[in-house]
């Protein structure tokens, strides 16, 4: 189980090599979300990865609904009665958590 950010970056530094900023955690949940899987990206694939990421983990916290569309990435509604942190601090830590959250869901380790 990953307890805390420092458990999750240091899994991903190993198992991936990525850096343990929440940008590269939020780009590898866009991987997992898009289901295309690892390969090379051009800045504008990268980048709506990285969106895609930020808005799975804000919709599993009750700010988007996520919307299937068949054959497409999903897109995101944002719902009438909760708003993300407007804060840049207090967002980064909310979706920090939900990664944890996103990974001991996705992940079997112990550590």
């Amino acid at each position: 189980m990953i307890r805390n950010w420092q458990d999750l970056t240091s899994l991903l530094k190993e198992t991936f090599s990525l850096s343990g900023d929440l940008l590269s955690v939020l780009f590898l949940i866009g991987i997992q979300e898009s289901g295309e899987g690892f390969r090379h990206f051009t800045q504008q694939e990268k980048t709506d990865l990285v969106k895609l990421g930020k808005y799975t983990l804000l919709s599993r916290a009750g700010y988007y609904k996520k919307m299937e569309v068949p054959g497409k990435v999903p897109f995101f509604i944002p719902l009438p009665t909760r708003e993300p942190p407007a804060d840049q601090e207090v967002l980064g830590e909310l979706l920090k958590q939900e990664c944890i959250r996103y990974f001991n869901e996705h992940l079997t380790v112990d550590l």
